[in-house]
């Protein structure tokens, strides 16, 4: 695997056992991490295509690997329940199972980096993270640009608002399961169309291979 290169400008982990562990790891299955961030305070992983529960995984064991901190999004169901989807739960933001350890495991994936989102909420999904994310200085906010699994042929438009609103930069990310690895390509430079944004960036994503399905731009299939 070759190492990412990390600048000060980047938000550093040091992990004295998870970090050789993640590497470990990857080694052990194969699976590669291919190119560099740019230099930047503020970026945007935008990773697809996200097929499988197995993409946050191998996200996570990259985070670990590299020795740097990550923010991800997360229902807030997940920060504090076990959480199995109830269809008769029509609170999306009351799914899973409560426990009696929800505040530990709020904490340590707070800790982690995780940001949580209340989909029920007045306030958009975008927002909330923009508010959560504008004091800070430096970060790198990790998004399956997809949002679901399910093959929509398409991806949200939340990269494009929060890049604008937070001045972050955009690095267009393959989930490329055919070369088992994570490609972090060249950033995105960012216009004013939301839509020529968004075709930019299914363009980089095109025949794409995942674990379950292969990316294609509407019309191309």
């Amino acid at each position: 695997m070759e190492e990412v290169v990390k600048t000060e400008n980047h938000p550093n982990k040091k992990r004295k056992i998870l970090g050789p562990i993640g590497r470990f790891v990857l080694k052990v299955v194969n699976w590669d991490i291919v190119g560099n961030l740019p230099d930047k305070k503020r970026i945007i992983i935008a990773s697809a295509p996200h097929s499988s529960t197995f993409d946050a995984i191998y996200a996570y064991i990259v985070c670990l690997a590299t020795d740097l901190k990550f923010y991800f999004l997360g229902s807030v169901s997940m920060f504090t329940r076990i959480v199995i989807p109830l269809p008769f739960k029509k609170n999306p933001d009351k799914l899973g199972i409560p426990h009696p350890f929800g505040k530990m495991q709020n904490k340590l994936l707070l800790e982690f980096g995780g940001i949580p989102v209340w989909r029920a909420k007045s306030t958009g999904v975008t927002q909330q993270v923009i508010d959560q994310l504008q004091s800070k200085d430096k970060f790198i906010l990790y998004l399956t640009v997809e949002g679901e699994m399910k093959s929509n042929e398409t991806i949200k438009t939340g990269f494009h608002y929060i890049g604008r609103a937070l001045d972050a930069t955009v690095v267009p990310t393959k989930i490329d399961y055919k070369n088992r690895r994570f490609e972090l390509m060249d950033e995105l430079v960012l216009t004013d169309s939301v839509d020529v944004d968004k075709n930019a960036l299914m363009d980089r994503y095109h025949l794409v291979q995942g674990r379950n399905k292969i990316f294609y731009k509407p019309g191309e299939k």
